[in-house]
């Protein structure tokens, strides 16, 4: 033994000492020994259900390991992808058809006197029976709670917590208080959305809002007003988007909420400009650059562009504003080129190809109007609208109507960064600025701006 083994012995120890040394000695690595043993052991029935669980997978077409000597390395991504297009997949038709059959059985059925009423149990039964066939249904926050409305001595009362689960798509658009009520219905949540793509329309102001909260006892003075915006729970300015991150412990780049990073509909070069507009570089592109995809549809046109149409300064129509100059040579270009976009695109449909987006309703309409009558045989083909209209939507070729004249500036374009930032990222392929880009701003911290930065090099 060496010497570090034998520190537990002194010289000066006498020979009773030394045994007894050699007695605690023992029975400590004799209490190592069984814990050893016993982590043996553990770990043995660990790899005999492992190596169970691995044949049992096998059974099943699942193989997670090429080699043997890999088979204790373990990749989540891995497993998760194979469960999903093995057994998960299986299991889900599985499941369908198991309902469907205990629907056509006539299960939970109701009979021609409840149906119609909504008595509780009626109400408990027909949704039973209806999410044998279809689970998931989807509705708007105004519809949802009169659907789970019941009646019952002698009064109306709501099924609270009768949803399983509630999926609140497109949330950056949702007043807090309009979907409040529809949360009490539901046991869980999963909110998804953007706060950076459209605001909800706000019916009221800030100084309303502080008044509404204070009469109906949510704060006891107006000072405590900024609590309830720092939880997003107000009336003006904030979402359910904004409120369930509040909320959500998980957090990503400073904020709280899981930030689904990957985009994929646009190319590079068109969702950079988002990027840096209001993601602080945090989406990861994942589709490609247009600029060196060899499958790219129109390989002759940027991904970003512009059409300089010169314009002193646009029209009024009331609060709104058009430019007839620009919607008539947005007209002739489409009919000039739709045929040659039109082939480029063989397995597109016809009215997904192409969008135009503007800021203001009235140049919508004279766009709609030129088209008509320069090039009527596309008036069912192309979409056009403002920025609200395409919130959710996609097209392969868009088109931006900026209306405004060079010596006018683009209020509208600046004012709300996620408006441009909806309007971009809409493009899949390519998207064209028609206007006067004098009117765009030389600071690349505007939205006007940094577009104009994007798309400088780049006329078509």
């Amino acid at each position: 033994m060496n010497e570090e083994e034998l520190s537990f012995l002194k010289e000066t120890m006498k020979l009773n000492e030394i045994k007894e040394a050699y007695s605690l000695r023992f029975t400590d690595l004799q209490k190592k020994l069984v814990e050893l043993k016993k982590k043996r052991d553990a770990i043995k029935e660990w790899v005999e259900l492992y190596d169970n669980e691995l044949e049992e997978l096998r059974e099943h077409c699942v193989v997670l390991h090429d080699k043997e000597e890999d088979k204790y390395e373990v990749a989540i991504d891995k497993v998760n992808e194979l469960l999903d297009k093995k057994i998960r997949y299986v299991e889900f038709w599985l499941a369908v058809h198991y309902f469907e059959c205990r629907w056509a059985n006539g299960e939970d059925a109701l009979t021609e006197k409840q149906v119609g009423t909504t008595f509780q149990n009626v109400l408990e039964k027909f949704y039973s029976r209806l999410a044998m066939i279809t689970p998931c249904l989807v509705m708007t926050f105004f519809v949802l709670p009169k659907q789970f409305l019941a009646y019952g001595d002698q009064s109306k009362f709501y099924l609270y917590n009768f949803i399983d689960l509630l999926i609140v798509d497109e949330a950056g658009q949702v007043s807090p208080e309009t979907a409040a009520g529809a949360f009490s219905l539901a046991k869980k949540a999963i909110v998804v959305g953007d706060v950076y793509q459209i605001e909800p329309v706000w019916s009221i102001n800030r100084a309303l809002d502080k008044a509404l909260a204070l009469s109906a006892g949510a704060i006891k003075n107006l000072e405590q007003y900024e609590k309830l915006e720092s939880c997003g729970l107000h009336g003006y300015g904030s979402s359910v988007m904004k409120v369930a991150a509040k909320s959500c412990k998980y957090k990503k780049y400073e904020e709280r909420g899981l930030f689904l990073s990957e985009h994929r509909r646009c190319y590079d070069e068109i969702i950079d400009y988002c990027n840096k507009l209001v993601y602080k570089g945090n989406l990861k592109p994942m589709r490609g650059r247009g600029q060196t995809d060899p499958k790219q549809a129109v390989a002759k046109w940027p991904q970003l562009g512009y059409r300089q149409i010169d314009s002193e300064t646009s029209n009024r129509k009331g609060t709104s504003r058009y430019n007839r100059r620009e919607a008539i040579q947005i007209a002739e270009w489409l009919d000039e080129h739709f045929a040659y976009i039109l082939d480029s695109y063989p397995k597109e449909a016809e009215k997904n190809l192409i969008g135009i987006i503007t800021p203001f309703k009235a140049q919508v309409s004279c766009i709609q109007a030129e088209i008509r009558k320069r090039a009527p045989h596309l008036r069912s083909k192309i979409s056009v609208g403002t920025v609200h209209t395409f919130q959710g939507g996609e097209r392969n070729i868009i088109v931006l109507s900026t209306v405004y004249g060079k010596h006018e500036g683009c209020f509208f374009i600046d004012t709300n960064k996620s408006l441009m930032n909806v309007a971009v990222s809409r493009a899949k392929d390519h998207f064209f600025v028609f206007g006067d880009i004098q009117c765009l701003k030389d600071t690349a911290s505007s939205a006007s701006g940094l577009l104009k930065a994007s798309i400088i090099e780049n006329q078509i």
